[in-house]
């Protein structure tokens, strides 16, 4: 039996010698949206996330497929070079807000505006199951139980950049090269992505802590430096007087979109469970509660319960929204505040004193 087992194992040798590396089967490389395997960093506060592909670089041979594999609230995207990749949500204006009222009863400002409705090419699988470079190819996003992998082939060599649309900045870039060419072993793979995650809970440990957070008037929506995302407001306490005001804004290079709204936690709660629905944005967390260029003053009983709302902040020079708003304090008291965004658990204090 020992014999025959060198013989066939001779046999495979040599054959796999005359028919050369080009012989071989396409291979299936695993990509993770989140940290694998369960999209959390160990060793951190829950609130610190890591909005990376893991590994963010990996070369496969023309025919391979790579299986995205999606551990966290994430989708799966390629755009051609030199387009704009669809939005999440979209302006509609073939559909204006109505009927959005304050707490007092009284219309919001933003009524007939657009709505911002969610974008079908974003939401929906699209563009088939093989990345070319030709055209948009996404995994859409699962609305009911944990995704699916997004297996896609890459018959064409080149460089593909690989995007998450609910995280502006989230991207991988696989590279495929001849069908002869060396590429990464499933081994190598794994121990980059060990070191990636071990560099990426080392960087989130000093966010936490606060590192490079800014004095004076500021407040940081997430200390967010290269993919890590802190949900949370730093310094999550602060002190004015009456009169003075605070620039809330997001870190240059934040993967996240947040927004500042002051209101009575039972509201902020209210708001926080029909911001995303299956018509879009909910425009009451979605708009800056006053006007464009209209300045925000905070003085606990604007629109019938002191609401003052920054509207949704983010990064992205594309976008129409800002990445940081001020907001006037003109009366003293404690002023609570939250991100609806995330389901107002992230929130902070302004006191106002004389």
């Amino acid at each position: 039996m020992h014999k025959r087992l060198s013989r066939y194992s001779l046999l495979a040798f040599a054959a796999g010698a005359l028919l050369g590396p080009g012989a071989a089967q396409a291979a299936t490389k695993d990509v993770y949206a989140g940290t694998p395997p369960k999209g959390l960093l160990k060793g951190v506060p829950e609130f610190a996330v890591d909005n990376s592909f893991y590994p963010k670089r990996i070369a496969v041979r023309a025919g391979d497929k790579v299986s995205f594999k999606i551990v966290g609230f994430h989708n799966v995207l390629f755009a051609p070079k030199g387009t704009t990749p669809p939005a999440l949500f979209v302006p509609d204006p073939g559909t204006p807000v109505a009927g959005a009222k304050d707490a007092a009863g009284a219309d919001f400002w933003f009524n007939g505006q657009p709505s911002l409705a969610p974008n079908p090419q974003v939401l929906g699988p699209t563009g088939g199951k093989s990345i070319d470079g030709s055209k948009v190819v996404g995994s859409g996003l699962a609305v009911a139980g944990p995704p699916k992998p997004f297996v896609v082939k890459f018959p064409k060599k080149g460089s593909y950049k690989i995007l998450c649309s609910i995280h502006p900045g989230m991207s991988a870039t696989v590279t495929v090269k001849g069908r002869n060419a060396d590429v990464p072993s499933k081994k190598q793979i794994a121990k980059r992505v060990k070191a990636q995650k071990k560099a990426a809970a080392k960087l989130a440990k000093k966010l936490v802590a606060g590192d490079g957070v800014p004095s004076g008037n500021v407040v940081i929506a997430g200390n967010d430096s290269k993919g890590i995302a802190t949900l949370a407001f730093f310094p999550g306490t602060k002190t004015v007087k009456t009169g003075e005001s605070v620039e809330f804004r997001l870190s240059k290079k934040t993967t996240e979109i947040h927004n500042v709204a002051f209101a009575p936690e039972d509201y902020a709660k209210q708001l926080a469970q029909t911001f995303l629905g299956p018509t879009g944005l909910d425009p009451v967390t979605a708009y800056p509660s006053q006007p464009f260029g209209t300045p925000l003053v905070a003085d606990g009983v604007v629109h019938g319960n002191g609401y003052v709302n920054t509207g949704v902040l983010d990064v992205e020079s594309a976008s129409p929204q800002a990445d940081k708003s001020t907001v006037t304090f003109s009366k003293a008291g404690t002023y609570a505040y939250y991100c609806i965004v995330h389901g107002a658990e992230m929130k902070g204090t302004i006191t106002v004193t004389d």
